[in-house]
């Protein structure tokens, strides 16, 4: 009996343990997140963990966010032609797992929204006035707004992509402008529509001289065709008359005439007198 009672007290003893030695040994990392061993002898890691439970012995594991994460900036930018204004922008970013063992040692523990709200805030800035420099504002508000998006997007990418960070998309907001600036734009914004116009109506009536001179060209060259077939057709007729008169035909048409009108006989004076007996 008394043996019983020692191995179920070891076998006790020996659970208490092993679960001890779970939550000592183990760490479960949480899904959107890689884990960040730090040894006590070497210091942090090179080789972060995935999601899942993971043996890690005596090392420190910080959980680090891989995780998609959305954030809004409202930036004060200056266009090519001087003008000020402030842009909302919002992007979409998160740390590359390859490379979150070289942002937790560049950052250190700072955590992701101290990290947005400075060093990005920073690279998103001047991503932004790098841009913004080389465009009008009338380019900002206007047709090239979603070029100068992509512009700023491509640059905030590179800005940042070397150190650990993937920007996946940026928003372009509707530019702040003052009072005055906005009449200035939809002054010429009309103008514009204007000139427009005006091109498009000459453009039409341009088109419409083209075409009414084209019908007159053909017009006339379809006069031209149709009396020169005419006169073809004529000269063809006289051409086949003059081919079917021989001498033949001229004997027998003054003998007709003989018949039917005598011999004609000419003398001086013009006078001329009919012989209907010869």
């Amino acid at each position: 009996m008394d043996k019983l009672v020692k191995v179920g007290i070891g076998s006790f003893v020996t659970l208490v343990i092993v679960v001890i030695s779970g939550f000592w040994f183990f760490e479960k990392i949480d899904n959107g997140n890689v884990g960040i061993r730090y040894s006590m002898s070497g210091g942090v890691r090179k080789q972060s963990l995935s999601q899942g439970v993971h043996f890690v012995g005596l090392d420190k594991v910080t959980q680090y966010p891989i995780r998609t994460q959305t954030t809004t900036e409202k930036v004060g930018l200056a266009t090519e032609d001087g003008k000020k204004t402030d842009v909302k922008l919002t992007y979409n970013f998160h740390v590359d797992p390859t490379k979150a063992v070289s942002v937790y040692r560049k950052f250190g523990s700072a955590n992701i929204e101290t990290i947005e709200k400075g060093w990005l805030s920073q690279k998103l800035q001047k991503a932004g006035r790098d841009t913004l420099a080389k465009h009008t504002l009338l380019e900002v508000t206007g047709s090239d707004a979603g070029k100068v998006q992509a512009d700023i997007l491509n640059s905030f990418q590179k800005e940042v992509e070397n150190q650990g960070f993937i920007v996946e998309d940026l928003s372009f907001g509707v530019p702040a402008i003052d009072q005055q600036t906005q009449k200035s734009i939809d002054d010429l914004i009309r103008a514009g529509q204007d000139n427009k116009k005006a091109e498009l109506e000459a453009k039409t009536q341009k088109t419409k001289a083209e075409g009414d001179a084209s019908a007159k060209v053909v017009s006339a060259e379809a006069d031209a065709k149709t009396k020169q077939i005419a006169a073809q057709a004529e000269a063809d007729a006289n051409k086949k008359i003059n081919d079917s008169v021989t001498q033949t035909t001229i004997d027998y048409m003054i003998a007709q005439a003989r018949k039917d009108k005598g011999w004609v006989t000419v003398q001086g004076n013009g006078g001329v007198i009919v012989d209907k007996d010869k």
